[in-house]
């Protein structure tokens, strides 16, 4: 997942998977909606955004620039979400670490921690496709 094209790939496959969990869509709605905008350091246009809704989440490259929601921001180096996303290291542990930086709501953020162990299942469901 080193080009823009194969970590675009991963995502589309991630967030199907995130998706297609049983317990997700009840999760999310205490949540909802609320904007993930992932900033990646040291590769910007690997970048992308998880808007939470009500029963799913959407997502896509870039800087987020739909309808004005709530904002988490999540700074951090490509190697650092490549293992937050597999479920190998979770914000918290890297933030800790001092290489992730979370910026935003800390109530909406703190309702958001059931969600970590979903990383690791979606990640599995993703590289198995």
């Amino acid at each position: 997942m080193d080009t823009k094209e194969e970590w675009k790939a991963y995502l589309e496959r991630f967030m199907k998977a995130y998706n297609e969990l049983p317990d997700l869509a009840s999760m999310l709605d205490p949540i909802a909606p609320l904007i993930f905008q992932y900033e990646i350091t040291d590769k910007p246009e690997m970048s992308y955004w998880q808007f939470i809704d009500h029963g799913k989440m959407d997502w896509g490259i870039g800087i987020y620039s739909g309808p004005d929601v709530p904002k988490i921001i999540h700074k951090t180096d490509f190697d650092t979400i490549k293992k937050v996303n597999s479920g190998e290291s979770d914000p918290i542990q890297a933030t800790m670490a001092g290489t992730y930086v979370v910026d935003g709501d800390v109530s909406k953020l703190m309702a958001c921690a059931p969600l970590l162990p979903l990383n690791a299942k979606a990640h599995e469901k993703a590289i198995q496709q």
